[in-house]
């Protein structure tokens, strides 16, 4: 019994020695963590532009055929301009009614109501130049619906990199001082994350009614488009 009694009150003993180194380790490290970001600016060389024709009719197949008709000729003037056919693409098509509500009575102004048709094409202009010749070309045969104008770059994947690469620099450089700061030595990078990147194009403005009875050139003016990186890096501190 008195051998028992000792064995266990010398267990006890040791694994209450063992405690503090075990809760040492267990102790997790000094990190920190920061930020960084970047911002590039780059020259706009290619347009964006989404236009089409609206059309209406008493019934859908007349409405239909009227837009048929126009977007037929749109898309022959973009070819005339000299754009690539894979850089003309429908964006969106719809079909709906709409009551004439100048008519007090429910019925009636369902009967004198009038079927929309919108069909809409997304075209790619690789050379800015050309946004006021296509605007203007799609006007002149029809087209009185230019619901968008975006301009963008051909190098923005590359500035994203570059952009990337910044952010990161950024984030050490900010990390750098604040270890100072506090005191510490700044360790190894143990996280590294990125947030969403995203690319800002610039929506050209339009100083005129682009379907103004009279047209002239219409005036389009670009500008530069915003590229953005940021990074999140964990550090450990010494």
């Amino acid at each position: 019994m008195t051998k028992l009694l000792a064995s266990i009150l010398t267990l006890a003993l040791v694994f209450t020695l063992a405690l503090p180194a075990v809760a040492e380790t267990a102790a997790p490290g000094t990190t920190l963590v920061v930020t960084g970001s970047s911002s590039l600016s780059l020259v706009a060389d290619l347009a964006t532009i989404e236009l089409g024709a609206q059309t209406r009719g008493k019934t859908v197949a007349e409405a239909h055929q009227e837009n048929v008709r126009i977007m037929t000729l749109v898309i022959a003037e973009m070819e005339k301009l000299g754009i690539a056919k894979e850089d003309i693409r429908t964006s969106q098509y719809y079909v709906y009614f709409e009551p004439d509500y100048s008519v007090v009575s429910t019925v009636q102004n369902l009967i004198s109501g009038s079927f929309n048709v919108t069909n809409l094409l997304q075209v790619t202009l690789r050379d800015i130049q050309q946004v006021s010749a296509a605007i203007d070309a799609a006007s002149k045969v029809g087209a009185n619906n230019v619901s968008s104008l975006i301009f963008q770059s051909s190098k923005q994947d590359e500035a994203q990199l570059q952009a990337l690469r910044n952010a990161v620099e950024d984030a050490k450089a900010k990390a750098s001082v604040l270890a100072e700061a506090a005191g510490k030595t700044l360790g190894d990078i143990i996280k590294v994350e990125t947030l969403d990147p995203f690319a800002m194009g610039y929506g050209g403005t339009m100083a005129r009614d682009t379907f103004a009875a009279e047209i002239k050139s219409t005036p389009i003016l670009s500008g530069d488009v915003t590229v953005n990186a940021a990074v999140t890096l964990t550090f450990s501190l010494k």
